[in-house]
């Protein structure tokens, strides 16, 4: 008993050390290169080019200890232990819609073909292109349905941005969207098997898909950052840039419901929803509808979106889950009214 207790709360900190993590100290480490070669790449007046300004600049003090980054550090502490162990065991994994589909075609066979690189590399990008669909779709959901965009608000209340905001979730969010990516993989990792039989698999890194590993090398923590790295206009419109997802957190109307997705931006220029940004563009985060410095207390990044969405619920049923067409308009229209409504 006390093994498992000491194991839930050691579990945030060695996820530092877990390669198929986003916040590994390898991911990182590629994000802070990345970053150093920005910082002397390009003309900074504020700060010298030595390693003082560096480290000023990599590390502001004012962002570390903004009251939005300490709510962040408490939500990764408890989502990553007690909170993730509570709903962890109700998650439905992969295995589990593996099954489904073995229970309604039958078991997979060894198939027609053998094992080789082309196989595997159609399982691999098969299964990419289903996890991150399925996130893409939750993201939108959660962005385009009232009653959700209440529990996604704890996301985008962040006003500074830290790697560590990308644990900036409420439990309902994640357990939605785990279910649906785990429901899309399984599902498709079956139908392959019935096809190609079951000796083939994706291509990994440390048991994670090499493609998702390479995009987490890439740099992907400055996504939750002050470091702005855009790519080429054409290449932005097929993998999302960190330039992207920190519009994406922008509280500017312009950007409200951009940039959903998480490695591929097709999705989003398939929807409409795309923006990507030809030059650097000055953004300010958070929320942008009045609540802005009103989500830092960690008791109401988890419970104040079930009674803001019950309220919702309790108003109009119907609207509370209805898409709206216009969502800038839709999350305007539910901002507080005064002050006392977000308390």
């Amino acid at each position: 008993m006390i093994e498992d207790v000491l194991a839930t709360l050691r579990h945030p900190f060695e996820l530092f050390f877990d390669p198929t993590n986003r916040l590994s100290l390898l991911h990182l480490g590629t994000a802070l290169a990345a970053a150093v070669f920005i910082f002397f790449r390009t003309r900074n007046m504020r700060h010298r080019r030595n390693l003082k300004g560096l480290l000023n600049w990599l590390l502001p003090w004012d962002i570390l200890t903004h009251k939005s980054a300490k709510a962040d550090y408490v939500m990764f502490l408890l989502n990553k232990s007690v909170v993730g162990a509570i709903y962890a065991s109700i998650l439905i994994q992969v295995p589990i819609w593996y099954s489904a589909v073995e229970k309604m075609l039958g078991p997979a066979t060894e198939g027609p073909y053998e094992a080789s690189w082309t196989i595997s590399a159609i399982y691999t990008v098969a299964a990419v292109l289903a996890f991150d669909g399925a996130l893409w779709l939750a993201h939108y959901i959660f962005h385009r349905v009232p009653f959700l965009w209440e529990f996604h608000k704890v996301h985008h209340s962040a006003e500074v941005m830290t790697p560590l905001t990308a644990s900036r979730m409420h439990p309902v969010e994640e357990i939605f969207a785990s279910l649906l990516s785990a429901c899309s993989v399984g599902v498709v990792v079956a139908l392959l098997d019935q096809y190609f039989g079951f000796g083939s698999r994706a291509f990994s890194l440390f048991g994670l898909n090499i493609i998702i590993f390479v995009f987490f090398i890439a740099a992907f923590n400055l996504r939750h950052s002050h470091v702005w790295l855009q790519y080429p206009d054409w290449v932005q419109h097929i993998f999302v840039s960190p330039a992207q997802h920190q519009i994406h957190h922008s509280k500017a109307r312009q950007h409200w419901d951009k940039n959903m997705g998480f490695i591929f931006a097709f999705w989003d220029w398939s929807a409409g929803t795309l923006y990507s940004p030809k030059s650097k563009e000055d953004v300010e985060y958070g929320l942008g509808n009045g609540e802005d410095g009103t989500w830092n207390d960690p008791v109401a990044l988890y419970f104040r979106p079930f009674k803001n969405a019950y309220a919702l619920f309790k108003k109009n049923p119907r609207a509370a889950f209805r898409s709206s067409t216009d969502e800038a308009q839709s999350k305007q229209d539910a901002a507080p009214q005064n002050s006392a409504e977000t308390n």
